[in-house]
């Protein structure tokens, strides 16, 4: 295996070694490579077509002011 040095702020150096505490790793490699695997995970979710939502704009509409409480009724017709 060959490895590599990388430069990070102390502050991210902290915040890996609190990880590090969470996680009962046995190292900062350990708490940066669960990390990555999280990230790696989260971005493969977000991955959505741009253009689907885009396209779902010409059904949107203007309803005047809205309040929050009356959500139901904004979403669903529901009173």
């Amino acid at each position: 295996m060959k490895y590599t040095t990388i430069r990070i702020s102390v502050e991210d150096k902290k915040r890996l070694e609190r990880l590090v505490k969470l996680l009962k790793c046995k190292n900062l490699t350990d708490a940066l490579r669960f990390a990555l695997s999280v990230a790696e995970r989260e971005m493969d979710k977000s991955r959505g077509d741009l253009s689907k939502v885009l396209s779902s704009l010409k059904y949107a509409k203007d309803i005047g002011k809205t309040s929050a409480e009356n959500i139901d009724k904004y979403l669903y017709g529901v009173e």
